[in-house]
């Protein structure tokens, strides 16, 4: 298919091809239709969730049309990245008939970069390119940088992307945006996928990612707005879901963005995200029994041994210890401590819910020994820092925040309660530079600590401005 599956599956044409396949599933649509045809039906019914039928499907094409390049294709990508079977995969992709396919080339190329082999694939890629008939090189080079890219090989996606002349087709500038995107080049992602959405506005595709250049781009207001478009496509749609729940979410709504992401969990019930956030807007929103029922979801969900389960039991830890199960608390956060890389970290998140629970001795002694642990990390300093000034000791904090600072250390993730400690405490240029560096890296934390502060209906991006011209206003009087 030249678009992409989620937009073809909603199509009258697909809509068709579905219809006469199951008209005819007995076995009379194996004659009728064609191996590719046959796939995309497979593909449909595999990307929901029903993997058996698609196996199925796949399995009897292969007994009308057998050595035929899409269904071998099929299971030797379900065998390399279901089933993590590269054996099988290399047998699958070995029986396809003709050598010359250029999708046989591909998925020769998937498996050495499955296996790491990044500079084997550029090479044999390489050879490839240089034996195609030069009316098929702009598409080659444009799907291995695809490729590449799925593997998160961006240097050679790029490297791959500038040998296509074809720079004006669909394919190529969604590459391009993709790549754009990735390596922080948000307007120029934006500016080609406006270009796509121009020449069809009913990709729920181009849409999603749109919103995702637009988040990464802290253009929240414009991420949710692209999502809401995808979603009135197809309401059902998880990434736009899943989109548009991220946005609310930044932007402090967090009974919106739970309705969102309970339907994206709807739609995506085996994926432990959906789960950990529900459980994490249930514990915004002070529901501390609902966020653990939703974490031990989650935990059931999630591959063991994985960095979201260190994440779930700390969340776990606080919900329990804003319910006064203390033991219980330390227990959970002992488990995290069990599968972090830092220890240290979890010792400074003990602290944190030792001193909300008024152990302040306690909690001083593991901020001693995590400082100790980590050689007097500034990021470990850094992170208690923010817990004394949400304890409310606002000059102990600024003391703190400033010493980093005098070290010239990036205090990116703590602006905004470095420009709350500043205001707290009258300093009025201080708070106004600490403003201006929180909204250039973390507008929504600065809502959340300072929004108080300013007009309800104010956005972020007017809030330096807006205290700038107030303070200078009480200076004049």
């Amino acid at each position: 298919m030249s678009y992409n599956s989620e937009d073809y599956f909603l199509s009258n044409e697909f809509k068709s091809l579905l219809k006469k396949f199951e008209a005819g599933e007995d076995g009379g649509a194996y004659a009728v239709l064609d191996p590719d045809e046959l796939m995309d039906v497979a593909e449909y019914y595999y990307n929901n969730g029903d993997r058996q039928h698609a196996i199925g499907i796949i399995d009897n094409t292969l007994s009308v049309y057998p050595g035929s390049a899409p269904p071998l294709l099929f299971k030797a990508r379900i065998a390399l990245l279901d089933d993590n079977d590269i054996q099988k995969a290399e047998e699958y992709t070995e029986m396809i008939e003709d050598k010359f396919d250029l999708e046989y080339f591909y998925m020769k190329a998937e498996i050495m970069l499955y296996e790491g082999k990044n500079e084997l694939a550029d090479q044999y890629l390489e050879d490839k390119f240089l034996e195609i008939d030069d009316d098929d090189k702009d598409y080659f080079a444009i799907d291995s940088a695809a490729l590449f890219f799925d593997y998160g090989v961006v240097d050679l996606a790029e490297q791959w992307l500038k040998r296509s002349e074809d720079t004006d087709c669909a394919e190529y500038k969604e590459q391009a945006a993709r790549i754009f995107m990735e390596k922080g080049e948000y307007e120029e992602s934006k500016k080609l996928l406006n270009e796509l959405i121009d020449s069809d506005p009913f990709s729920i595709h181009y849409w999603n990612a749109l919103a995702s250049s637009q988040f990464f781009n802290n253009n929240i207001e414009d991420s949710i707005q692209s999502s809401e478009y995808s979603i009135a496509i197809n309401p059902d749609n998880a990434a736009a879901l899943l989109n548009k729940a991220n946005g609310l979410y930044n932007l402090g709504n967090f009974k919106e963005a739970l309705e969102y992401y309970k339907r994206y969990n709807k739609q995506s019930p085996n994926d432990e995200n959906g789960e950990m956030l529900i459980g994490f807007c249930h514990l915004l929103l002070d529901e501390f029994d609902e966020a653990i029922e939703h974490f031990r979801k989650a935990e059931q969900l999630i591959l063991p041994g994985t960095h979201n389960l260190v994440d779930i039991y700390k969340d776990w830890s606080f919900a329990l210890c804003r319910l006064g199960r203390l033991d219980e608390s330390i227990k959970m956060l002992d488990k995290a401590k069990e599968l972090d890389s830092d220890p240290n970290d979890i010792l400074v998140y003990k602290g944190n819910l030792l001193l909300g629970s008024g152990h302040a001795e306690e909690a001083k002694s593991c901020f001693i020994q995590a400082l100790r642990g980590s050689g007097s990390s500034p990021e470990i300093f850094m992170k208690i820092a923010v817990i004394v000034f949400e304890s409310g000791d606002s000059r102990l904090a600024y003391k703190m925040f400033n010493m980093l600072l005098d070290k010239n250390y990036d205090l990116r993730g703590a602006y905004a309660c470095f420009a709350a400690c500043c205001y707290d405490l009258g300093k009025k240029a201080e708070f106004l530079y600490a403003l201006k560096k929180a909204l250039d890296h973390s507008p929504f934390e600065v809502k959340t600590l300072l929004g108080k502060l300013f007009p309800d209906d104010m956005q972020p991006k007017d809030y330096y401005k807006y205290m700038l011209d107030k303070m200078s206003g009480e200076g004049r009087r």
